[in-house]
């Protein structure tokens, strides 16, 4: 049978544990929540200036034309695609709406690794009959 004062102590470690845990959960939710608002565009931003390749154009003689803004979307998604100044802005709203939910990816799985390591805690400290 466990002593009282050890009961008691073993209640508080489980209580705070849960405080913790239910914290956690809140968090992984607003995280959640956050990244449901996101538009991310997976890939980056790239300025280029090109020939256009008519024999009496400047650009032969080294002066070239832009620079345009060209979306490259990330490894194995597609070829690059011209953005006009006009779509300028969402494009790079997108890419950093990317990054951000990278980020966030990374700190739910972070949150959730430590939840994992409260319910083993609480396991270890709730004995089995």
């Amino acid at each position: 049978m466990v002593a009282p004062i050890d009961a008691k102590e073993t209640l508080r470690k489980v209580k705070r544990l849960l405080d913790e845990s239910n914290q956690i959960v809140e968090q992984i939710d607003s995280l959640k929540t956050e990244k449901n608002e996101l538009r991310p565009l997976c890939g980056s931003l790239r300025r280029r200036s090109i020939r256009c390749g008519k024999d009496n154009c400047q650009c032969k003689r080294g002066r070239l034309h832009g620079p345009y803004h060209y979306f490259e979307p990330s490894k194995f998604r597609g070829k690059w695609q011209y953005v006009s100044k006009d779509d300028l802005e969402s494009v790079e709203r997108g890419i950093a709406d990317w990054k951000k939910q990278l980020d966030i990816d990374e700190r739910i799985k972070t949150l959730s690794e430590r939840l994992d390591e409260i319910r083993r805690e609480m396991t270890a400290l709730i004995p089995q009959y």
